[in-house]
């Protein structure tokens, strides 16, 4: 498989490839990343006889090759002839890195951890880290230039593969901070480019609540403190895209969810 910058965004925002998932979970095809059904989230101090939702994520599809964008300025920070980019990242045992599971239709249930209140976002050796990251929907956007050379950060929204700009500013110096909300109007994907660097790029996953998760460098992933219910399940994988199939948590269960991507 080949990807280069432009399919790659189409791929997470319409949904690639096929899943084969050894549960409960019957997946059906995204139609492209939409918006949120309304939601006001309840947080409650306990609850109930919480279910635990984890497992892991592989892939086993034909090898991607890497992106080869040309360095063609900064050389002496970005380094000469060309960056590899790998839109896929997978262990030695197949484990399936940088994917999103989410849980939608959680109406009440337990807090966001504080360190999800500022989505940190770093540009250090001429690249966004990390690659890909999950947040809270309503947080607001840390981002560091740790590079003595000039990057200009242009974030998107990503909705029914439409991008629509939220925010655009250089930050010029070595050690630059700077502070901006992420307000989604109707998607919950962020896509961020560097206008000075085109190899540069990153997504943002956001969530109204904090039953999400991001999976590990082996594909693990875990979602605990689940009010008992009925929800949707949500894989996304920038790549691979999403896909998403219904979820029954009952009381104290134990869920475990193998799924391999292709």
């Amino acid at each position: 498989m080949h990807l280069n910058r432009r399919n790659l965004l189409i791929g997470a925002a319409a949904g690639l490839g096929s899943l084969a998932a050894k549960s409960t979970v019957n997946f059906a095809h995204a139609q492209g990343l939409g918006g949120l059904s309304a939601l006001k989230y309840q947080t409650l101090d306990t609850i109930p006889n919480p279910g635990r939702f984890r497992g892991k994520l592989s892939y086993s599809g034909a090898p991607v090759e890497p992106i080869e964008m040309q360095v063609t300025k900064d050389g002496s920070i970005c380094g000469d002839g060309a960056r590899d980019i790998q839109p896929l990242r997978v262990a030695d045992d197949g484990g399936l890195s940088d994917a999103v599971v989410q849980i939608r239709g959680v109406t009440r249930g337990k807090p966001w951890t504080p360190v999800f209140d500022t989505t940190k976002i770093y540009q250090i050796d001429c690249s966004f880290q990390p690659f890909v990251q999950i947040g809270k929907s309503t947080a607001d956007a840390e981002i560091f230039n740790y590079d003595p050379i000039l990057h200009n950060i242009h974030a998107y929204e990503v909705h029914k593969g439409i991008r629509r700009a939220m925010f655009n500013f250089s930050q010029p110096k070595a050690g630059q901070v700077d502070f901006i909300p992420l307000r989604l109007r109707r998607g919950h994907l962020i896509t961020l480019d560097c206008n000075a660097h085109n190899w540069m790029a990153a997504w943002i996953y956001t969530s109204p609540t904090p039953y999400i998760a991001i999976t590990s460098k082996d594909g693990k992933f875990e979602i605990g403190d689940i009010p008992p219910g009925e929800y949707e399940v949500v894989v996304w994988h920038p790549a691979l895209g999403e896909r998403t199939g219904p979820l029954r948590v009952d009381p104290d269960a134990d869920l475990h969810f193998d799924v391999t991507l292709t």
